[in-house]
């Protein structure tokens, strides 16, 4: 069975604790800043970094956790281990968009001296470029590696990036003598947690619910089957997610008269070109049927 080698799980690994460890300190920069300029906006901003930070931690023990083989009580790996810490995230992210909302619409209008109003603005300036470099790293490494727990790193650096730009927005405005501009930016930066953290939690529902990602899929592999030489019909193709990799299991059917030996041959062909010819696919497993037997009484 096909899998992570050993150096995409340490580059895997490297991606969350380089989140968790931005994350962190952005949110400890952040908040400090927001507390010091008595801004909303900018210690919402603080909050989510700060569910990043936690969610970070909690994909890169899943991403380690899900690396591992198969064992007794594992029969099909541990790969979905990760959707498991993805829908974590996810829950998270929700939770701290609805509090943020409640609690910055029924804040204070903030006001600013000049210094700490380009303290905010300036803070919020670094986020931006920080997130940035972060979500980009994430999401190549996670369209790699085809991780979950990567891809929600990803869309949680996306959007704390955006959030930083609302900061900036918003206080900028709250210089200009318009307070509530801050206000409602902070509460946009609370419902894009809030979106962000549904998509995640949807992604990872439907890996545990089995989903298949391509609804397309079952039909290529079937066509590819069909083109295995000795193969008459192909009677069923169920496809099962573990994590972010694929098992098939299948019915084909050959030619009745032929040895079991050859039979056999034809699955193992049948196994190769379907992992070959589908990157995400690492296990397949074939049941042969005679094409002229009659069904079970």
């Amino acid at each position: 069975m096909q899998g992570r080698t050993p150096e995409h799980q340490a580059r895997g690994s490297r991606v969350h604790l380089t989140g968790l460890v931005v994350n962190m300190v952005l949110a400890a920069i952040k908040l400090m800043g927001g507390w010091a300029a008595v801004s909303p906006a900018l210690v919402a901003d603080g909050v989510h970094s700060l569910s990043d930070g936690a969610t970070s931690l909690a994909g890169w023990l899943s991403f380690r956790w899900a690396g591992k083989p198969a064992d007794e009580d594992h029969h099909y790996g541990h790969g979905k281990a990760e959707a498991l810490a993805a829908a974590f995230i996810g829950l998270v992210l929700v939770v701290a968009g609805v509090f943020l909302v409640i609690d910055v619409a029924n804040g204070a209008d903030p006001h600013y001296e000049r210094s700490m109003g380009i303290l905010a603005m300036g803070i919020a300036g670094v986020s931006v470029l920080v997130n940035g470099w972060l979500h980009k790293l994430a999401a190549t490494v996670g369209k790699d590696l085809e991780s979950p727990s990567l891809r929600a790193l990803a869309r949680d650096c996306y959007s704390d990036a955006l959030a930083s730009v609302l900061v900036i927005i918003g206080v900028g405005c709250a210089m200009a003598d318009l307070p509530r501009a801050e206000i409602l930016a902070a509460c946009v930066i609370g419902v894009l947690i809030l979106f962000m953290g549904l998509k995640t939690l949807k992604g990872a529902t439907d890996i545990l619910m089995d989903r298949v990602p391509d609804p397309s899929l079952r039909a290529a592999i079937i066509a590819r089957v069909n083109l295995v030489e000795g193969v008459e019909g192909v009677e069923r193709v169920g496809i099962h997610p573990l994590g972010h990799q694929l098992r098939v299991d299948m019915e084909i059917s050959v030619d009745g008269d032929l040895s079991v030996r050859k039979g056999h041959a034809i699955a193992h062909k049948v196994e190769e070109s379907i992992i070959v010819g589908e990157t995400r696919v690492v296990e397949v497993a074939v049941h042969v049927n005679p094409k002229d037997s009659s069904p079970p009484e």
